[in-house]
């Protein structure tokens, strides 16, 4: 990485921390206000690399509906008064959130204990809980470790090469697949005695031809009119395993005779346009 990169990717650090203590700042004027909040809310929980930023953008396309990202990315002070706000400061008829079990598990330090954090949004203020998550885990650790390479999630409108495999530390594949599978137990944990409409991305976002459906499965769940959408996210990663690492070779030998193996064996086939 050049000097220039290094500057780059500090600013932009320290842009988005500013960006988010500013929107905690409007977030806490909105709850302090008493403003109504949108009689439809919900949050959209789960993983990272499992979808959830093509699900965003297409459920904000729904007229009526404002799904935003990740709005505890970085620690505040108070994560319900925090959420509560963002949704009061919505104008939408619904309102949506994204919360990544991580941010839950890691970053925030909500009152009471971390394990309530779902059931509390639900039970406590009206939250319906949207969970999605990645069956094939070998697909979900390949993708952290590109998007921490590159770019993995681009706009259709960004101009970019056709996409290249990648050379991985087998051992480090490993170590994803462990901690993703000990965060999924902790997802359950959390998800206890807590409705909510269980999504995939094999099944719901991993295909553009099943956007609309999932979508309308998704507006139907949440009792609020669907409409028209399109994920403006494209896939960059190539759509087969081999073509996706460039030593697969290696890679199966290691994971040969683990409980993971199994995931080299699936075929999921192609990968559209979707994150």
């Amino acid at each position: 990485m050049s000097i220039l990169d290094a500057a780059q990717t500090v600013l932009k650090r320290r842009y988005l921390f500013a960006r988010q203590q500013f929107r905690h700042l409007q977030a806490g004027v909105s709850y302090l206000s008493g403003q109504p909040l949108p009689e439809t809310r919900f949050v959209l929980f789960g993983r990272g690399r499992s979808g959830t930023t093509a699900l965003v953008s297409m459920l904000d396309d729904v007229p009526g509906l404002r799904c935003a990202g990740e709005v505890l990315h970085n620690y505040v002070p108070f994560p319900y008064r925090h959420i509560l706000g963002r949704a009061a400061g919505c104008s939408a008829e619904a309102y949506g959130c994204k919360v990544l079990s991580y941010q839950i598990k890691d970053v925030q330090r909500p009152p009471g204990r971390r394990k309530n954090f779902l059931r509390t949004l639900h039970y406590g203020h009206g939250f319906q809980i949207l969970y999605l998550h990645r069956e094939n885990l070998v697909r979900h650790a390949l993708s952290n470790i590109r998007a921490r390479r590159e770019t993995f999630h681009r706009k259709k409108s960004d101009l970019g090469g056709e996409p290249t495999a990648i050379y991985v530390n087998p051992n480090r594949v490993l170590e994803w697949l462990r901690s993703s599978q000990a965060l999924r137990r902790y997802e359950e944990i959390l998800l206890t005695d807590v409705p909510h409409l269980s999504l995939t991305y094999e099944e719901h976002i991993r295909h553009a031809d099943d956007h609309q459906t999932t979508v309308d499965l998704v507006c139907d769940f949440l009792e609020i009119a669907s409409g028209p959408v399109e994920s403006s996210y494209r896939k960059v990663a190539p759509s087969t395993l081999r073509d996706r690492v460039a030593n697969y070779d290696e890679l199966a030998r290691r994971l040969d005779g683990t409980p993971y193996a199994k995931y080299l064996n699936e075929d999921e086939g192609s990968d559209h346009d979707s994150d």
